[in-house]
């Protein structure tokens, strides 16, 4: 929504009025309404626009794909807005789910914000949920990875699973480790193969999930992919990509 100070609405008003007697230059045309996805705009365009994160202390937007009861978060990487998870949104809708990409404060058209990452997952999951969906699922990558784990355990109601791609041990406030400790929905943890590093951090975040908690760990064969490329439809693992989707099918089902 376009917000107009009053000093100038004056000024419009005064362009106007000098356009009528034939004096001064037309007045501008007002801007585009603020959309995520423009970037990408072939890819997103059948996306519905979402603006929230009021409460939160945030100024979000996003995109909802699908209509389903069941719905899924997909958090997107450090230095990247809607374009980067819309490919396996648009997958995941069309299996049955509703979807909600959104650009965290700071990164596409979501302005910075004194809001945390938790907080803003926190108003996309209430965002779903004022749609009507049911029951939420998240899914992350990289640095959304590590923040899906760090906010699930706090999400209420609770999750029904959460999906961490190529999670560092930490970033900014958020630990993998400690958030895995604190899980009590099914987590799949993953990463690619060849990913310097990463192996040993999923290893690692996957011991720390309680035994009593249905988890799978998994290092993707044969690839060095990261984070949410590793279920890009385009560029990812197939075969990789699916076993998500079966899991998201197990734990969180589509109603």
């Amino acid at each position: 929504m376009l917000r107009f100070t009053r000093s100038l609405v004056a000024l419009l008003a005064t362009g106007l009025a000098l356009t009528a007697c034939g004096g001064g230059k037309p007045a501008a045309s007002p801007s585009p309404a603020v959309r995520a996805g423009l970037d990408c705009e072939e890819l997103t365009a059948d996306g519905k626009p979402v603006h929230f994160g009021k409460d939160a202390g945030a100024d979000l937007y996003g995109l909802v794909f699908g209509t389903g009861k069941t719905g899924i978060v997909i958090l997107h990487m450090y230095g990247d807005d809607v374009c980067q998870p819309t490919p396996f949104a648009k997958v995941l809708a069309g299996d049955g789910y509703r979807v909600l990409v959104f650009d965290f404060a700071g990164f596409g058209v979501s302005t910075a914000a004194g809001a945390s990452r938790d907080d803003q997952v926190a108003a996309a999951v209430a965002t779903l949920r004022g749609e009507g969906v049911a029951d939420v699922a998240l899914v992350g990558g990289s640095m959304g990875a590590t923040t899906t784990l760090g906010v699930a355990a706090d999400i209420k109601p609770p999750l029904k699973a959460v999906v961490a791609l190529s999670p560092p041990i930490s970033f900014d406030s958020d630990n993998s480790i400690s958030g895995a400790a604190r899980l009590t929905m099914p987590a799949l943890i993953a990463c690619g193969e060849y990913e310097p590093d990463y192996p040993g951090y999923v290893k690692d975040i996957g011991d720390a999930i309680p035994k009593s908690v249905p988890h799978t760990v998994t290092m993707v064969s044969g690839s060095s992919s990261h984070g949410l490329a590793l279920t890009d439809p385009y560029i990812g693992d197939k075969a990789f990509a699916q076993s998500v989707v079966d899991f998201l099918k197990k734990y969180a089902p589509v109603a």
